[in-house]
């Protein structure tokens, strides 16, 4: 196959993964890559797209941020993912500013979403949200800040 025969078929590719999601880069690099396309052919086609507007990393920033968001997910799983993703910190950084999220109020959401309005019963089932939250993501005060409202809405 000649390397204008092969440049074609790695555009198809990539305008088919593009027309289902927004990639980043670095997933367009890996998912070529993995259908066997030099890495050369591979680069010119991603900088054309580019060039195109087809593929922004800023787009996928923003959109992939949000989702994260809508999902529950707190700031430190959010930049933990981002790098996998091929999201720079810059990029993170800006897609965050944009949504302005309020973490405490995202936390509170997750733990009543997970466990309920009630406040923790035991010092066992508060250990458990509170590790619950620390693995989706979110700070330790914000943690705290949550456990506390929850508590106070009950004793209203």
């Amino acid at each position: 196959m000649s390397d204008n025969d092969e440049q074609v078929q790695a555009n198809e590719v990539m305008l088919r993964l593009l027309g289902r999601r927004e990639h980043s880069v670095r997933e367009l690099e890996q998912k070529l890559s993995q259908r066997g396309f030099a890495a050369s052919i591979i680069r010119v086609v991603i900088n054309e797209a580019i060039a195109r507007g087809w593929q922004s990393d800023e787009r996928y920033a923003e959109l992939w941020t949000r989702h994260c968001l809508q999902r529950g997910d707190g700031i430190n799983k959010i930049k933990a993912s981002a790098n996998a993703k091929g999201i720079s910190s810059e990029l993170l950084e800006q897609a965050l500013a944009a949504e302005e999220p309020d973490w405490a109020e995202l936390c509170f959401e997750r733990l009543c979403k997970k466990f309920g309005s009630e406040p923790p019963a035991t010092p066992k089932d508060r250990d458990r949200r509170i590790r619950h939250l620390l693995q989706r993501g979110f700070t330790y005060p914000d943690i705290k800040q949550a456990l506390e409202r929850q508590s106070d809405a009950v004793a209203d």
